[in-house]
């Protein structure tokens, strides 16, 4: 009767084993594909990792460059930010390199927030932010950067490119592995704030 018994919990300590090694090797598959497939990685025109989203719209690429640069503007098309409020605007004019502005998700200012500092102005070919000082987020990566990216078409038509990358182009092995998974929500709010700016430019409303 003990044999009997002890060769019971053999079988089922084998079963669970081969679950649980089925179920590991399922898990690394998944998330090697979830890498894989994920927006963050290598892209034409750069040398570096970076997760990227563009959008052409019919007004000349002046009118764009001087809307993204207007910090009250957010609110009216980022599907992630309440509004966002300048600190330094008395000493450095908003959308200027040296601005520091601070973007909430809230409208009461509550819960996640982070500051941005515009590094780099090129008038109607990029405008550079690095993000610092993040709160209340479950997940966040050190010394992201973003850009705004302009390229004119013709007098009535640009090009709008948003990216977001580790502005010294050289992650933490941690950093970067969390940055695959997050760059699939990073890239589908990019997506739908260039459209909502695409039909504002264009229509006004």
């Amino acid at each position: 009767m003990g044999i009997t018994a002890k060769s019971t919990r053999n079988r089922r300590f084998k079963r669970l084993r081969s679950w649980a090694l089925w179920l590991f090797a399922l898990l690394v598959a998944g998330m090697s594909l979830a890498i894989y497939f994920s927006p963050y990685g290598s892209h034409e025109g750069f040398s570096y990792k970076l997760i990227k989203e563009s959008v052409v719209v019919d007004v000349s690429v002046d009118s764009a460059f001087r809307f993204l640069g207007n910090s009250d503007n957010a609110k009216k098309w980022s599907v992630y930010v309440d509004h966002i409020t300048t600190l330094n605007s008395t000493r450095t004019p908003d959308g200027t390199p040296g601005s520091i502005r601070r973007c909430f998700c809230y409208k009461n200012e509550k819960g996640q927030r982070w500051d941005e500092l515009i590094t780099l102005v090129e008038p109607n070919k990029r405008r550079q932010l690095t993000t610092f000082n993040l709160v209340d987020f479950p997940m966040q990566a050190n010394g992201l950067a973003s850009e705004q990216r302009y390229r004119k078409i013709s007098e009535n038509r640009c090009e709008i490119t948003f990216t977001l990358f580790f502005a010294n182009h050289d992650p933490g092995f941690y950093d970067e592995f969390k940055t695959y998974f997050g760059a699939y929500k990073a890239q589908s709010i990019f997506e739908q704030n260039l459209k909502n700016i695409k039909r504002i430019l264009e229509t006004g409303k």
